[in-house]
């Protein structure tokens, strides 16, 4: 259906992929085409189903628990030598309630960690360990959303950490001659200097910025170069 009326508090709650930037008046018709969900009650073999986590290939362990320690806020829960050349780790945050209002020991992380959502699973194989941050077609990931109270705050403070900012609040850049390649991937765009590709890409940037992306969204790359959108929390009840 077309959209006629958006609310700026309504699409947060709907939209997996940012809020939206501005109120749109009443009587304007935009040209993107948005559906309701409205899917029957699930299976109930389904009942209890929920995403525990995702994964990530990474190259260091020991830097990547640094990292989204750090950066993110997420607490070690274990780590697991499989072999002499792979092991597998399990970060997340606290769920006692929101991160730093309900502290949980790291045992009983442990414990309660196959009732819990929002978690990640970081793999290391050594002999992978000489990948690089470049940009190049992904396969089947995109990047892993993150939540925050302040994005500007949080964005002053990766800039003052050194943190690598694939796309500022306010930017958005997949043009050939200077366009960010490693976020154009995580797209899907696997190439910036293919005509077709850019036909794509401008008939996709006008519904980016609508839903939000372009101005209020921003991405960063954590040591591997896997892509974390960050967007600020919509406190107001829909």
């Amino acid at each position: 259906m077309r959209i006629a009326k958006i609310s700026a508090l309504l699409l947060p709650a709907v939209l997996a992929c940012g809020p939206v930037a501005r109120q749109v008046d009443s009587n304007e018709t935009l040209p993107f085409n948005y559906t309701q969900g409205n899917d029957p009650p699930a299976a109930p073999e389904t009942q209890g189903f929920f995403i525990n986590h995702l994964s990530l290939l990474v190259s260091n362990l020991t830097a990547t628990r640094e990292w989204y320690g750090d950066v993110l806020g997420l607490r070690h829960i274990f780590t697991f030598q499989l072999s002499p050349s792979y092991s597998l780790m399990y970060m997340g945050h606290s769920q006692g309630g929101r991160n730093g209002t309900g502290y949980q020991t790291g045992l009983e992380m442990t414990r309660d960690k196959n009732n819990m959502a929002g978690l990640v699973e970081f793999h290391e194989y050594k002999p992978a360990s000489n990948r690089t941050n470049e940009p190049s077609m992904r396969t089947t990931f995109s990047h892993i959303g993150l939540i925050v109270n302040n994005i500007t705050e949080a964005q002053a403070r990766w800039e003052s950490m050194g943190v690598n900012i694939i796309k500022k609040t306010g930017e958005l850049d997949f043009s050939r001659e200077t366009g960010n390649r490693v976020l154009a991937a995580g797209f899907g765009f696997g190439d910036l200097d293919d005509e077709e590709v850019q036909k794509d890409i401008a008939a996709t940037v006008p519904g980016l910025a609508a839903i939000g992306f372009t101005s209020t969204v921003a991405v960063i790359a954590d040591l591997d170069g896997n892509l974390i959108e960050v967007q600020q929390l919509v406190s107001e009840a829909v």
